[in-house]
C-alpha cells in the first residue's frame, strides 16, 4: 500500500514537470530507461577494461539524446522504441566485438534488447528484435571461431568483476522492464475500469432523461388530450341534433375535421416517442380510401384560400376505393406532407396526386417552392435538421414532421422518396402496397341502439375536469333519460359516494388529485364489502404511456377507454358491462 502511494507521489510530483510529449501513457517509463542507458554509457568507460575508445560510448549516448529531441518534437512511441533498440544493437555488437566475442560477458546484454519492444509495443515487434538479436549471435559466433574479433582478457585485470556487474545489471533489467510493464498494464487496466464506470454512470444518466423524456410527452400528451375530449365530445353531440340543419352540419363538420387535424399534430408527439422506443403499432382496418385523401386535403381548404395557390387534388379512376390499412397513420402521413408543401409554397401550385402502381398505391406532393439545396437532401429526413438552420427561423416548424413521416411510412411497410431543385420545388413520394378491398357491410343505422334505454340505471362519473364530467353526464342522459348520474373530482370522493349511496356504474379517470384513479379503483374492489366491491368500473383516461395503462387496468378495472371517446362507443361499452353483470 506505501508503494503504491509513493508511486502515486511520484507520478503526481514529477510527471507534470516533464515535456509535454512524455507526460502520456508510457511515456514517462521511456524516458526513465533511456536516461539511465544515457547515464551508464556516460559511466561505464571509465571502469571498461576492455581496449574500447570511450568516444564511442560518448558518440551513442548523443545519438539517445538526439533521439530524446525527436521524440519531444512529435515521434512516436513506436519508432522511438525500434530507434532506440537499433542504437543499442550497433553500440552492443561494437561492443562484444572488442570484448572476445560470444566469449565476451557483454553479450549478455542482448538479451535485454527484444524484451523492451515485446513489453512497450507488442509481442510481434519484440519477436522481430529477437530475431534480430540470434542473427547478430550467430554473426559473432562465426566471427569468433575465425579470429576475427578481439581476444578475451584472461583471467584477472578485473575481468571478473566486470564480468560480475554485467551479468548482475542484465538480470536486474530483465526483472525492472515486466515491473514497469506491469506497472503500466495496471495503470490502463485501472483507467479502463474507471472509464467504464463513467460510461456506466453516463447510461445511467441516459436511461434517467430517457424516462423523464417518457413522463413529459406522457404528460404533454394528456393535457392535450383532455380539452380534446370535451371538444369532440360536445361536436359529437351537437352533430346528432343537427342532422337536418345542413348548414350548421356543415360548420361542424369543419370543426371535427380541424380537431381531427390537431389530434394528429397531438399523435405526432407522442408517435415519435414510441417509434424512438420502437413501440409505434398500426392498427388496420377497411376504409374509403378516396374519403380520407379528401378529408385530408380538406384540412388545407381554409387556408389556401387566401394564398391564391392552385390547390388541386388529382386521383385517378383506377385507384382502390377500399383498401385495408392503418387509416390515421394514412391521414397522419398526408397532413404532413401537404404542410410541408403549403409551408413552403407562396405562389405557383401544390398537387396532391394518387395513382394506381404495380405495387399497390402511388401518393406524392408536388409543390412549386422554395425547394431544398442539394446540400440538405441527404439529411432531410433526419429529426431536428430543419430546426438547425435559416429555414426554421423563417418558416417555423420542429424539424419532426419529415422524420415522423418517414417511420409512419416504414411501419405501414411503404417506400418513400423525394426529388427537389432549389428555387423550383420539390416532389414527396410515398408508394403504400395496398390493393381492392371488399366494401365493408353497411349497417343500417351506426349508432349503436342502447336496449336498456327505460331502465333507471344509477352512474357515477368520478373526473377532477367538470367540463368532462359535464361531458359524460349528457353523453349517459342522452342514452338513458331516466338514469341517475352522481359526480365526484377525485378517487376519494368516490369511495364515499359509493359507501353512501352505491351506483350501478363507475365511470373512472385516471390521473386525478388526492387520489388518483388506479388507488380508488383497487380500494373499492378489496376494502368495500358486497355489492359495493364487484361494482363495474370503466376507466376513461387521456393518459397513454403503456406502464400507466398497465397499472391502470391491474388495479381491477372492468374495461378502460381512452379520451377522447366517440360517444356512441361509450354507451355501447357502459351497457355491455351492465348487462353482463345482471347475466
Amino acid at each position: 500500500m506505501n508503494l503504491a502511494r509513493l508511486k502515486a507521489w511520484m507520478g503526481q510530483r514529477f510527471v507534470p514537470l516533464l515535456p509535454a510529449a512524455f507526460r502520456e501513457g508510457k511515456m514517462p517509463s521511456l524516458l526513465l530507461f533511456e536516461v539511465l542507458l544515457i547515464v551508464a554509457l556516460l559511466v561505464f568507460p571509465f571502469f571498461n577494461p576492455y581496449d574500447q575508445p570511450r568516444a564511442v560510448s560518448f558518440a551513442f549516448s548523443l545519438a539517445l539524446m538526439v533521439q530524446l529531441v525527436l521524440i519531444s518534437r512529435g515521434m512516436s512511441l513506436s519508432a522511438a522504441i525500434h530507434l532506440t533498440c537499433l542504437i543499442g544493437a550497433v553500440y552492443l555488437f561494437n561492443a562484444v566485438w572488442v570484448s572476445g566475442g560470444v566469449l565476451s560477458p557483454r553479450l549478455a546484454w542482448l538479451l535485454v534488447i527484444p524484451v523492451i519492444p515485446f513489453y512497450i509495443i507488442g509481442p510481434a515487434a519484440g519477436s522481430a528484435w529477437l530475431g534480430v538479436v540470434f542473427a547478430l549471435q550467430a554473426l559473432l559466433a562465426v566471427l569468433t571461431a575465425q579470429g576475427w574479433v578481439a581476444q578475451p582478457l584472461p583471467p584477472g585485470d578485473g575481468q571478473s568483476v566486470y564480468a560480475f556487474a554485467t551479468f548482475s545489471m542484465v538480470t536486474v533489467m530483465l526483472v525492472i522492464i515486466p515491473m514497469i510493464y506491469d506497472r503500466l498494464h495496471r495503470a490502463a487496466l485501472q483507467e479502463s475500469k474507471n472509464r467504464q464506470q463513467e460510461l456506466e454512470r453516463k447510461q445511467r444518466e441516459l436511461e434517467q432523461t430517457l424516462q423523464m423524456r417518457e413522463n413529459f410527452i406522457a404528460s404533454v400528451s394528456h393535457e392535450l388530450r383532455t380539452p380534446m375530449n370535451a371538444i369532440l365530445g360536445f361536436n359529437s353531440l351537437l352533430m346528432e341534433r343537427t342532422q337536418h340543419k345542413p348548414r350548421a352540419r356543415q360548420i361542424l363538420d369543419h370543426t371535427r375535421q380541424s380537431a381531427d387535424h390537431l389530434m394528429t399534430v397531438i399523435n405526432d408527439v407522442l408517435d415519435y416517442s414510441q417509434f424512438m422506443s420502437g413501440r409505434l403499432t398500426a392498427q388496420a382496418e377497411t376504409f374509403a380510401l378516396r374519403t380520407t385523401i379528401d378529408n385530408a386535403f380538406d384540412l388545407f381548404a381554409p387556408k389556401v384560400k387566401s394564398m391564391h395557390l392552385d390547390y388541386r387534388c388529382e386521383i385517378e379512376p383506377t385507384v382502390p376505393e377500399w383498401v385495408i390499412t392503418d387509416r390515421h397513420r394514412l391521414m397522419q402521413i398526408l397532413v404532413n406532407l401537404l404542410g410541408n408543401a403549403l409551408k413552403f409554397t407562396h405562389q405557383g401550385r401544390v398537387c396532391l396526386r394518387v395513382q394506381s402502381h404495380p405495387k399497390g398505391v402511388l401518393f406524392s406532393v408536388e409543390d412549386t417552392g422554395i425547394g431544398i439545396p442539394v446540400s440538405d437532401q441527404a439529411h432531410i429526413f433526419t429529426r431536428f435538421v430543419q430546426a438547425q438552420g435559416e429555414i426554421q427561423k423563417r418558416y417555423g416548424g420542429n424539424g419532426l414532421g419529415l422524420a415522423i413521416t418517414q417511420g409512419l411510412v416504414d411501419l405501414l411497410h411503404g417506400e418513400i422518396g423525394f426529388e427537389s431543385e432549389q428555387g423550383r420545388g420539390s416532389r414527396f413520394w410515398f408508394l403504400l402496397p395496398l390493393t381492392a378491398a371488399p366494401a365493408p357491410v353497411k349497417k343500417a343505422d351506426t349508432k349503436p341502439v342502447v336496449q336498456t334505454t327505460q331502465t333507471l340505471w344509477r352512474f357515477l362519473v368520478v373526473d377532477d375536469h367538470p367540463v368532462n364530467r359535464l361531458l359524460v353526464k349528457q353523453v349517459l342522459k342522452n342514452a338513458w333519460p331516466g338514469c341517475e348520474v352522481g359526480e365526484a373530482s377525485n378517487g376519494l370522493e368516490a369511495i364515499k359516494a359509493m359507501t353512501d349511496a352505491g351506483y350501478d356504474l363507475v365511470l373512472m379517470d385516471m390521473v386525478m388529485p388526492v387520489m388518483d384513479g388506479s388507488v380508488a379503483t383497487q380500494k373499492l374492489r378489496h376494502e368495500c364489502p358486497e355489492p359495493i366491491c364487484s361494482v363495474p368500473i370503466l376507466g376513461l383516461t387521456a393518459n397513454v404511456n403503456p406502464v400507466d395503462l398497465d397499472t391502470f387496468k391491474t388495479a381491477g378495472l372492468s374495461d378502460v377507454m381512452l379520451k377522447p371517446f366517440e360517444p356512441a362507443q361509450l354507451c355501447a361499452k357502459v351497457e355491455q358491462l351492465l348487462l353482463q353483470r345482471q347475466a
